[in-house]
C-alpha cells in the first residue's frame, strides 16, 4: 500500500472547525509532549493525542485524574498504546514506531480509534513531535469498515482485555460505539 507523508502544517491550514466530529484543530495549537503533559486532568483539562491529532477528553469519565485511563493516557499521546492495545504506562508517549511496522490487525485497530476520537471528541490541536513523520494509516485501514476491539461500553474504550485473535466487523449502528463479533 502506498503511504504518504502528512504534514503538520497541511493539518493546521484545512478544515477550521474545532467542535466534537472535527478532525482539526480550531486554533492551530501546536503541543509538545512536554506541554501536552500538563493537561493530564488534575489541574488542566484532559488531553490526549493520537496519529499527532490533541484531543479533549475531559468530559469523559474514562479519563479523569485519579485512576483508569486518566492515569494512563492523559497528557500523553497514546497512538503507540491504541495501535498494540497496550495498558503499559511505557507505551504512553511511544514514538519509537513507523506505521510500516503494525501489523494489519494494529493498524484497522489505530484507524478505529482515530475514527472514534475524531467523531466524539473536539480536536484542540497538533503533537509537534508529528511534524513530517509518515502517519498516513494505509488504504487497508481506511477502505474496509474497521472496529474496535474490546469494547466495554460507556465512551466504548478498550476494557483491557486480550481482544479475540479472529473478529469480524459488525454492521456499524448510528450513534453507537463500534463493536466486533468473535468467531
Amino acid at each position: 500500500a502506498h503511504l504518504t507523508s502528512i504534514k503538520l502544517e497541511s493539518t493546521l491550514q484545512s478544515s477550521a472547525m474545532g467542535a466534537k466530529g472535527s478532525t482539526h484543530a480550531s486554533d492551530g495549537k501546536v503541543f509538545t509532549l512536554e506541554k501536552l503533559a500538563q493537561f493530564d486532568g488534575t489541574t488542566m483539562p484532559s488531553y490526549i493525542a493520537i496519529l499527532g491529532k490533541v484531543y479533549d477528553v475531559s468530559e469523559s469519565s474514562n479519563f479523569q485524574a485519579g485512576g483508569g485511563y486518566g492515569d494512563l493516557w492523559a497528557g500523553c499521546d497514546c497512538t503507540y498504546a491504541l495501535a498494540t492495545l497496550s495498558l503499559d504506562k511505557e507505551d504512553a508517549n511511544r514514538l519509537d514506531w513507523e506505521m510500516s511496522q503494525f501489523s494489519e490487525q494494529q493498524v484497522k485497530a489505530l484507524a478505529a480509534w482515530k475514527s472514534y476520537f475524531d467523531q466524539k471528541y473536539e480536536v484542540v490541536g497538533v503533537l509537534a513531535e508529528y511534524e513530517g513523520r509518515n502517519i498516513e494509516l494505509p488504504e487497508i485501514a481506511t477502505a474496509a469498515q474497521v472496529q474496535l476491539p474490546g469494547i466495554s461500553g460507556g465512551d466504548g474504550i478498550a476494557a483491557g482485555k486480550t481482544p479475540p485473535v479472529k473478529v469480524r466487523p459488525c454492521a456499524p449502528v448510528v450513534g453507537e460505539a463500534p463493536r466486533v463479533e468473535r468467531l
